[in-house]
């Protein structure tokens, strides 16, 4: 058998996970009385993403290269997916204890750390954060996670 290259397992997977929210999609009614139901959107779109999964591996498998090894960044580049990956896993685990503006301008502040000087990082990162937390919390009703001052 042929080896696979990283792009046939990439659609393999997409395939995967465009079976399992068509799968799932059966669970929601396809129509309701007003019109469209919430099954309609997740059947219509796996549907399309299978489709295109599948015509991603057919082409993967014709073309040559595409070797794990080529695709993954070297020197600064992986520094920067390092830093942006650990910066997302820690605000991930940040987000309960600290609540969301804490874990936001931590993770905003690791992400600009290089590209502005350390006073305009940091008030860039208190603006954005402030300006997320007032538009879902305050505008939009949205919940996020708080601390216990409430922010």
């Amino acid at each position: 058998m042929r080896n696979l290259n990283a792009q046939t397992w990439a659609g393999v997977i997409i395939l995967l996970f465009g079976v399992l929210i068509l799968i799932q999609s059966f669970f929601y009614s396809y129509s309701s009385n007003l019109g469209p139901g919430p099954g309609m959107f997740p059947l219509w779109l796996s549907g399309i993403l299978i489709l295109l999964s599948i015509m991603h591996i057919v082409k993967s498998i014709k073309k040559e290269g595409g070797k794990l090894p080529r695709l993954l960044p070297k020197g600064n580049d992986l520094r920067k997916l390092l830093k942006i990956l650990s910066a997302l896993v820690g605000f991930t685990l940040l987000i309960p204890f600290v609540g969301f503006t804490i874990a936001g301008f931590i993770f905003l502040f690791i992400l600009l750390s290089g590209e502005y000087k350390w006073y305009s990082n940091a008030m860039i990162s208190i603006g954005v954060t402030a300006l997320m937390f007032w538009v879902f919390n305050g505008l939009l009703s949205v919940p996020l996670p708080v601390n216990y001052f409430g922010f």
